[in-house]
């Protein structure tokens, strides 16, 4: 019998949802730190949504120079953080209820 492989996926939501919220906290307050700090860098303010999507796109800009099994995980792990940021806050942009029917 075969041992099961974990699929990136599996393992973004494993990490996203054990060590990494123990090691930086729920992802609406590192993703709100995150946006504050850039707010005050770039004069513009920044929203926890923004700092996901900005975070996605560092992960895909390594990826296109050089593949690597972690970017993709990072970039569904960062895709799970901006989910449980609509579980926290329902009026995000990103909620459930801006979602077509049936996804």
């Amino acid at each position: 019998m075969s041992a099961h492989l974990e699929t990136i996926l599996e393992e973004a939501s494993r990490l996203v949802d054990g060590p990494r919220e123990n090691s930086y906290g729920p992802p609406n307050r590192s993703f709100e730190r995150i946006a504050a700090l850039w707010s005050q860098v770039l004069d513009i303010e920044v929203t926890p949504q923004q700092v996901g999507l900005c975070m996605v796109l560092l992960k895909v800009s390594r990826e296109c120079n050089h593949h690597s099994r972690d970017n993709l995980v990072d970039i569904a792990g960062y895709a799970r953080a901006m989910e449980k940021l609509t579980e926290t806050d329902p009026g995000s942009p990103l909620a459930a209820s801006d979602r077509p029917e049936g996804a």
